[in-house]
């Protein structure tokens, strides 16, 4: 028999089945534990240590990503530029 392990999460009561839901006021956060048999690996995973990374490389790296992903991409624009972009892009439709 391999380790067993223990989950806890803290979820929305919405987000339990009806059975157990009926039980809680709507919208109660809820702590919610689950325990088994872990795979191997699994236990493996959890016994390894997580990279201590400082305040500085969680900033570049967030950075990255979000160049990445374009966040912010329109902070800076003008009122003007934005209303000729849509109608640009409605335009382009007639």
């Amino acid at each position: 028999m391999g380790e067993i392990g223990r989950i806890t999460k803290t979820v929305s009561v919405d987000e339990l089945p009806e059975d157990m839901r009926e039980r809680f006021v709507p919208g109660t956060p809820v702590s919610v534990t689950f325990e088994g048999e872990m795979y191997p690996s699994a236990a493996a995973h959890d016994a390894k240590e997580t990279p201590n990374l400082s305040v500085e490389e969680i900033e570049r790296r967030k950075a990255s990503l979000h160049r990445f992903w374009g966040v912010g991409a329109d902070l800076g624009t003008t009122t003007e530029e934005a209303v000729a972009r849509i109608r640009a892009l409605r335009d382009e439709w007639d």
